[in-house]
Formats: structure tokens, C-alpha cells, sequence
């Protein structure tokens, strides 16, 4: 790590910022209240699903900003697909699957064989050791329901 400088605060972080030449960057006041935050703003998906052709291998990360993610080939072990919509994968899902990035609790993840490391939807996972084991390497939907991750066999 490169300490480029210091906040300042009070004479003693003044004084240590001389000693180690470096700059103050910033003069700022503890505030009495915390700040109020709102809501962002829900984002239209009204781009159209970003598709993806190539095996997602381990390492990897694809993101799908503001729309569905739709993956036509196998999401390794290691690898990550999120989308702030739907993911979709017709393929293998063997790493983790994140829909809903931006909260959207609507989103659902959809796989054609499903052996998940991880599943999210809007904030809300489950890992691979809670998902249910007569699901594995079948066709699965994820969605939520209130606060509970639920999963069920498309198709059958």
C-alpha cells in the first residue's frame, strides 16, 4: 500500500503529515447527525439482454449492467455471472450466478444444468451447501419470495 497523505483532523495528525512530508488532503467535521440516505431510483431495463457466447471459466467475471445476462455455454467453477436483471445460462452453471445486482427482487436466475457454487438474487444468497441436492444437474429457477431464496425444477 502507497500512503499518498492524510485527512486532517486535529494539530497531531497536522504535525505527523509534516513529519512524513506528506500532503493533507482533506479538512473535514465529524458530523453530530448521520446523513439521511434515499433510495435510489429503480433503473429501467430497457436495454436489451446482453448475450454471451463463450465459456465463462474460473476467474472470469461477466456483468450484465442494467439488463438480463443471458450465457450460452458453461459458467465454470470459479467464475461469476451477474446481472442487475435475469440471468439466464443454457449451459452447465458450476460457479456462482448473482441476479438482481442493483436489488431488483423481481430478478430470477434460470440454469439448464445446475450445479451452483452460489446463487443471489438482489442481496438474498445461498451456497452450495444449502441448495437443495435433489436439484443438482437438473434444469432450476431461482427467485424470491419475501425474504427466501426458493428454488424449483423448470419443466418437470
Amino acid at each position: 500500500m502507497l500512503m499518498v497523505g492524510l485527512a486532517h483532523g486535529t494539530a497531531t495528525v497536522d504535525a505527523l503529515a509534516r513529519e512524513l512530508e506528506l500532503p493533507v488532503l482533506t479538512y473535514f467535521r465529524p458530523q453530530n447527525k448521520p446523513p439521511v440516505l434515499q433510495p435510489a431510483e429503480p433503473q429501467e431495463m430497457s436495454m436489451p439482454a446482453m448475450m454471451h457466447t463463450a465459456p465463462v471459466r474460473s476467474g472470469q467475471r461477466v456483468y450484465a449492467k442494467h439488463r438480463d445476462l443471458v450465457v450460452m455455454n458453461i459458467v465454470g467453477a470459479g467464475a461469476e455471472v451477474i446481472a442487475d436483471g435475469c440471468v439466464h445460462v443454457y449451459g452447465p452453471l458450476r460457479g456462482r450466478a448473482i441476479a438482481g445486482g442493483r436489488g431488483d427482487v423481481s430478478a430470477r436466475v434460470f440454469c439448464q444444468e445446475f450445479h451452483a457454487e452460489l446463487v443471489s438474487i438482489a442481496g438474498v444468497f445461498r451456497v452450495f451447501e444449502t441448495i437443495p441436492a435433489d436439484l443438482e444437474g437438473k434444469p432450476v429457477q431461482a427467485w424470491l419470495a419475501g425474504d427466501d431464496l426458493r428454488f424449483a425444477r423448470i419443466g418437470a
